[in-house]
């Protein structure tokens, strides 16, 4: 079979939700699909992304224009038996794309299943069930899990839900993700363990649904369906402009969610707690906001991270003072007081013990190398 064949997604929703209601049984998606396929209601050439996804502003509209457009069901069709196995980047979901991006159907007969890619589910309305072997978790409008490779895991969508799915290539999604905190060596070696050696294997956030988001969102599918050059490059930007709201989260207590079988979330909260607020804050009160003890608290960081309390404090106050250093004019006694450090004796012991080199070292070796830079273009423009 050389031809591709597509099916639209209201097509299989419609079916799905007729066994549900009519005949008050849930049935599988690939059933549906096979169904559909025996019906001839499927089309060999892949419409165009209805112009009407662009103008879409807010979430109702945005999933009326979204069902319109149509799946790839070659492979399932191929090779049914391989959809509820360990699935492959190989597999179906990725032809000539790092990512693609997916709406989650409602009334479906889900099934526990792995695969060998990263999959991103966002709650854009309504609520939906997410299980793993170890738990189930009630997501709610904005909450965005991410779930690693080889995780066995279901995501079942309630009635009248509007859940995207975003699938991604282990390789592309390492660039994309890490990338975006590669800077913070202590926040990205915690999300690492976190993704790839806990025993869950997902992290969960806290997005807000505005226009601006649908508006990536929207943007996403765009090129996700897009034949045009560089569609690829670009929708995975746009996947990582997502992804930054979602850590953007963590800063901000009133957007972020964390769920009592899942202390990765919360912790995740408290490193970045004490990033945020690195000038100020102390170990006693996070314990009080995060209803931990003291000493306990102080323990648990350890462990989770390999660093102290207060080693996790200086290291973010030093890369605070970094930025001081290099893009003003300010003393270092300014500077070491602008991060919490009572004496400037406190800020350049730190200093020299994370970056072992002085302030002033560090300050004139940024600027000589600016001015070698400046030069060479200069000598080049000659």
């Amino acid at each position: 079979m050389n031809r591709r064949i597509y099916m639209s997604y209201k097509a299989i929703q419609k079916y799905l939700s007729f066994c549900f209601f009519k005949r008050h049984q849930k049935i599988s998606l690939l059933d549906a699909i096979l169904h559909l396929y025996q019906k001839s209601n499927y089309s060999y050439e892949l419409p165009k992304t209805p112009n009407s996804l662009n103008k879409s502003h807010d979430i109702f509209s945005l999933y009326q224009c979204l069902q319109n457009l149509h799946v790839d069901v070659t492979a399932i069709i191929q090779k049914p038996q391989q959809l509820y196995k360990n699935v492959s980047e190989s597999y179906f979901m990725f032809e000539e794309k790092d990512a693609k991006i997916l709406l989650q159907f409602q009334n479906e007969l889900v099934h526990y299943h792995k695969h060998d890619y990263f999959e991103i589910d966002l709650v854009l309305d309504g609520e939906t069930k997410f299980f793993t072997d170890n738990s189930v978790s009630t997501l709610h409008k904005g909450d965005l899990v991410i779930i690693s490779p080889g995780t066995s895991h279901k995501i079942e969508v309630i009635e009248s839900s509007i859940v995207i799915c975003i699938v991604m290539k282990k390789s592309t999604f390492d660039n994309s993700f890490f990338n975006l905190i590669k800077a913070d060596n202590i926040l990205a070696d915690f999300f690492n363990k976190c993704l790839y050696s806990s025993t869950e294997n997902y992290l969960t956030f806290n997005v807000q649904i505005t226009e601006k988001i649908l508006g990536i969102i929207q943007n996403i599918f765009i090129e996700s369906y897009s034949s045009l050059p560089q569609s690829n490059a670009i929708c995975c930007d746009y996947i990582s402009i997502l992804l930054s709201y979602a850590l953007r989260g963590l800063s901000e207590s009133n957007n972020f969610k964390t769920y009592d079988n899942n202390l990765t979330n919360r912790f995740a909260k408290i490193i970045n707690t004490i990033k945020v607020n690195c000038d100020t804050v102390k170990l006693k009160d996070l314990a009080r906001q995060y209803n931990y003890d003291k000493a306990y608290l102080g323990k648990l960081i350890s462990k989770k991270t390999g660093h102290s309390f207060n080693y996790l404090r200086n290291y973010y106050r030093i890369q605070k003072s970094c930025n001081l250093l290099k893009y003003t004019d300010e003393s270092i006694n300014s500077i070491s007081e602008q991060v919490g450090y009572s004496s400037v004796n406190s800020f350049e012991r730190s200093f020299q013990t994370i970056l072992h080199l002085t302030p002033s070292a560090y300050r004139r070796n940024f600027r000589e190398t600016v001015f070698l830079s400046l030069e060479n273009q200069d000598i080049k423009r000659l």
